[in-house]
This record gives structure tokens, C-alpha cells and sequence, in this order.
């Protein structure tokens, strides 16, 4: 029997609902569309925790937060000593390759990967990142932000200085179907993972232009009254550069959003087609996921890291010819969790313990069937006051959030978009019961699977304080500019007015003098090489 090799194919901050197969009606996305047609397409996936590092981890280890240690985009010391996918993989006699953006902390740490050519969004050094001196060799080394302007314009819709031929997306597909036209003889466990659509939201041309504003779907609840939110959500501190003065605005920015997608769907359409052309698609567990959701202006919230449909669910398609009902669409509540045992599985490997992992395989059990249990399901979010709990069951939603107490239930099936909080104000007495129950389950599940510090001393979720609402910065990045360069490098450099001006050269829903200059120029911005230097001085 042949072996199973496994492709793991990994978007960053793509929401549930925007691909073609999930029934949105702008969106082409015509590769994931056969995926989810030849496999099978769980549309009821949630991350195991809503940011970055944590659910990379969760996925690479098996396990949860308190178990990897990582709840946010952080590092754990020391850190914990776990088996990871590549690293089983590997011992099997699987070759093992990590391509594009990992996130890891320190970012080269192999985790078990064989070999590895990474994309990652702020590399320290150009030297440790294979996409940026591929750039340098094909004559776009002077770009200073390849995968975006972050610096004042990170929330902006923006056209990508670099061309689809040459894009990160691109590049990940073409280093993939590399990859399996160099290894297909042997059993391989491939993890490829963009960057995209994470902001910056900067897609090329055509890429750029092809969905007009005026077909794009609009945010929905964009003006809720902050006062029916959590306290730790009414500030926004992950927002947008500018107060949006339009729906246009803000519908320009999804329609950069799905044209990201597009892109990578793109390039999912060649490597399907590249598994074809070898004979190896019969025997390619092919998995499709992303670490996490994006508000994109639901709820007034943007990015991740919210209890909210659009945060928290994901999309989670996979296909192993004559293991997967090809068109099937389970409804079971599966995560990054459940990622490894499912590898483990389609590889005939065990799992050595000694912890047991949380998650189940989704080959090896009968997924959608009247026995499985996955109907249930906690997402996690961050560590101290910080920290929220979300319990999902059945079509209910109790959310919790340490600071402030605050509590939220929705009923999913008559409210799929969360605009009823069923317990504000109190609530009736039949959604105060439903409430109190699932609060008694999340405690429960807290003390078992989550972090003692968020529990008081008898063992009951805390309520903390919330701080006094700090004084918006519009602006949630300003990160450093490239200064790893040597002298003759960095005069070659586009210089910071540069690649600003040059992103927002072709957008027409908003200007410079809409942009928060003065927190920009206090961080340590500049705008020289251009004119609107003396703009930036004036502030």
C-alpha cells in the first residue's frame, strides 16, 4: 500500500465565510471551491485560540494553551518540551519541509522540520529569511516593506509595491509545487503557509482591482453602540488608522481582503494541479485551514482575538481520496487540535504521550455520525485580566471575559451575526439559566484545562476591574524599519516617505492628511525623500 504523504496548506486571518464554498457570493475562489467538492468542508471550524503564535502552536503540538504555554503572541520560559508534527513525521521516515510564514519564536528554530524556507512578516535580518534575498536577487531588494506598509498605514488599503509574479503569495505556491515535483517518490509532510490575507491589506494588480466597492459586502454592525460591548473591546486598540469617514472606505479595504484570497487561491489551483501531473493526488491527505478569523469591521472591530463568528471560525477543508466523503460538509466543531491526530493517522504513526491530546483524528472516527461529541467546543483567548473563554453548544455562545466580568449569549441559529446578547442588562430567566449553566461548564473546563490565575480562591472565574480607557492611538503598529543593512545596502533602500507614498499612490478613499501624522511623527516616523516631509513637520 502506498504511503500517505501530507500537505498542509495555511492562509493567516482568513474568516470563515470568504471562499465560494462557503457561500459568499463576491468571492471567487474556484481552487478551495474543488477542494471542499473532492473532500470534505467542516463548516463549523473554530480556532483553538484566535491569534497567531498560540494557534500555530496548537496546531504544530496537538495541544492547548496552558499546555504549550503559549496563549497570545508569546514565549514561554522555559518552554515546554512536547512532540510536534515534523518531528513524529520525521522519525517515521517522512521528509519534512516548512514553507513561508511559521511565526516562530525564535523564528529558525526547526521544531523538527528538516529544512525549512520561511516568509515571515518582520524578519530582524534580510539574511534569515529565503523570501526577502529572493526578492534581493530578482531586483526588488529596495523595497523596504515587502509585505506591506505597516508603518502608518497598516490598516490602509494599499497596492502591493511588489508584482503578483514576484509576491509572497506566488512565492509560496511556486517553492510548494518545487517542493513536490523534487520529492513526490517519497513520503512527505509539507506545511506551506502564507502570510496573506493578513494585513497590511495589499494585494497586486489585477489582484488589486478586481472586486469593485460597489459589489463588495459591507461590514455589518460597523456603528454598535460601544456601550453594549465588553470593556476591553470599546477602545478597539487593534483599529484602524483613521476615523472611516465612508462605507467605501471600509469596503475597499474587504475588497483588498478577498483579492488576497483570490491570489492564494491561485495558487492552490496549481498546486492541486501539480499533485495531479505527479500521481500523487490519490495518495496527498490535503488539509486547508487558517490560524484564525478577521473582524474586518463587524462589530466596529478589526483584526482577531474576539469571542465573534468572524474572529473565532475558520475555514477547514481536507481531502484524501477514499478516506474523505468527497463533498461532504460536517458540522462538527473541529480545530487546530485536531490537526495532528489526523496527520498521526493518515501516517500509520502513534502518538508516544505521556499527555493524551485533546483533539481527535478526523480520519480515524466517524465525523458528522450520532455518536461524535463534537457539538461542544472552548475557545481561549489570552492570560490574566486579559483573558476570555467562549463556550460553544449546540447553536448557543457563552462568552466570558475576566476583565470586568462581562458576559455574552447568543443563540447562533436565530442570530448567526451576534447582534443579540440575550443576557445585557440581565436578561429574561430562561437565557439567565441557559448563562449560568455554561458559566458553571467554563469554570470547569478553566480548572482543568486552563490557568489557575484567572480563578479565584474558590475556584470561580474572576471578574478584574477593567482599567480606565486609555487614549486612542489610531495607529496599532510602528514597528522598526529595516536597519540590519549594511551602509551601501540601505542607501539602495527606498527611503520611509517612499514606500508610504508609493502604497497609497493609486487609493482613492482616503489622503495623507487623514492619517494620524502626529503619532506617527512622535514614534519616530518620517516621510523624508518626499514632499510631504514638510507635512510631517507641521504636526
Amino acid at each position: 500500500m502506498a504511503h500517505t504523504n501530507i500537505l498542509l496548506l495555511y492562509v493567516d486571518q482568513m474568516r470563515y465565510d470568504a471562499m465560494g464554498c462557503a457561500g459568499n457570493p463576491v468571492i471567487r475562489t474556484p481552487a478551495l471551491d474543488r477542494l471542499a467538492a473532492e473532500g470534505a468542508n467542516f463548516t463549523r471550524a473554530v480556532t483553538s485560540v484566535p491569534v497567531c503564535v498560540a494557534a500555530r502552536h496548537s496546531l504544530l503540538t496537538g495541544h492547548r494553551c496552558a499546555t504549550h504555554g503559549r496563549f497570545a503572541n508569546n514565549r514561554p520560559e522555559p518552554e515546554p518540551n512536547l512532540y510536534t508534527i515534523p518531528q513524529l513525521l520525521g522519525s517515521a521516515g517522512y521528509l519534512t519541509r516548512a514553507i513561508g510564514k511559521m511565526h516562530w519564536i525564535p523564528p529558525r528554530r526547526h521544531y523538527g522540520f528538516q529544512t525549512m524556507e520561511l516568509m515571515e512578516e518582520i524578519p530582524s535580518h534580510r539574511e534569515e529569511d529565503e523570501y526577502l534575498m529572493y526578492l534581493k536577487a530578482n531586483g526588488y531588494g529596495h523595497v523596504r516593506q515587502a509585505h506591506g506598509v505597516r508603518n502608518l498605514l497598516y490598516h490602509q488599503p494599499q497596492v502591493s509595491a511588489i508584482p503578483e509574479e514576484h509576491h509572497g503569495s506566488t512565492w509560496v505556491a511556486d517553492r510548494t509545487v518545487d517542493f513536490l515535483r523534487a520529492n513526490h517518490h517519497r513520503p512527505f509532510f509539507c506545511w506551506s503557509s502564507w502570510i496573506a490575507p493578513h494585513l497590511p491589506w495589499n494585494a497586486p494588480e489585477p489582484f488589486a482591482s478586481m472586486y469593485p466597492v460597489d459589489e463588495v459586502d459591507a461590514p455589518y454592525a460597523w456603528d454598535q453602540d460601544r456601550e453594549t460591548l465588553a470593556p476591553s473591546l470599546r477602545t478597539n486598540k487593534a483599529t484602524a488608522d483613521v476615523e472611516f469617514a465612508s462605507m467605501e472606505h471600509l469596503k475597499r479595504i474587504r475588497a483588498l481582503y478577498y483579492g488576497n484570497i483570490s491570489l492564494i487561491d491561485k495558487g492552490v489551483g496549481r498546486i492541486l494541479r501539480a499533485l495531479d501531473a505527479l500521481g500523487i493526488a490519490e495518495n496527498t491527505l490535503v488539509l486547508f485551514a487558517s490560524d484564525h478569523g478577521e473582524m474586518m469591521g463587524d462589530h466596529g472591530q478589526f483584526q482577531k482575538s474576539k469571542p465573534y463568528e468572524a474572529s473565532m471560525r475558520v475555514p477547514f477543508l481536507m481531502r484524501l481520496p477514499g478516506r474523505v466523503e468527497a463533498g461532504s460538509q460536517p458540522d462538527d466543531r473541529v480545530s487546530q487540535v485536531d490537526m495532528m491526530p489526523t496527520c498521526l493517522e493518515a501516517a500509520g504513526v502513534a502518538y508516544p504521550g505521556p499527555v493524551d491530546l485533546p483533539g481527535d483524528s478526523l480520519l480515524g472516527r466517524d465525523v458528522g455520525g450520532p455518536a461524535t461529541p463534537r457539538d461542544e467546543y472552548v475557545v481561549e483567548h489570552g492570560g490574566g485580566s486579559n483573558r476570555w473563554l467562549s463556550l460553544l453548544r449546540g447553536p448557543w455562545k457563552y462568552n466570558y471575559y475576566i476583565q470586568g466580568g462581562w458576559e455574552e449569549l447568543f443563540h447562533l441559529e436565530d442570530d448567526p451575526r451576534e447582534m443579540m446578547n440575550l443576557v445585557l442588562g440581565g436578561g429574561d430567566s430562561a437565557a439567565r439559566a441557559v448563562a449560568d449553566e455554561m458559566k458553571r461548564d467554563l469554570t470547569a473546563w478553566e480548572r482543568e484545562h486552563g490557568f489557575d490565575t484567572t480563578l479565584d480562591d474558590d475556584g470561580e472565574l474572576r471578574a478584574v476591574e477593567p482599567p480606565p480607557n486609555p487614549s486612542r492611538r489610531p495607529n496599532s503598529q510602528f514597528p522598526a524599519w529595516v536597519d540590519n543593512l549594511p551602509p551601501e545596502e540601505m542607501a539602495l533602500m527606498e527611503t520611509p516617505g517612499e514606500s508610504v507614498l508609493n502604497a497609497m499612490q493609486h487609493e482613492w478613499t482616503y489622503g495623507l492628511c487623514d492619517l494620524n501624522l502626529r503619532a506617527y511623527k512622535e514614534a519616530g516616523g518620517s516621510l523624508d525623500g518626499t514632499e510631504a516631509q514638510e507635512l510631517l513637520d507641521d504636526q
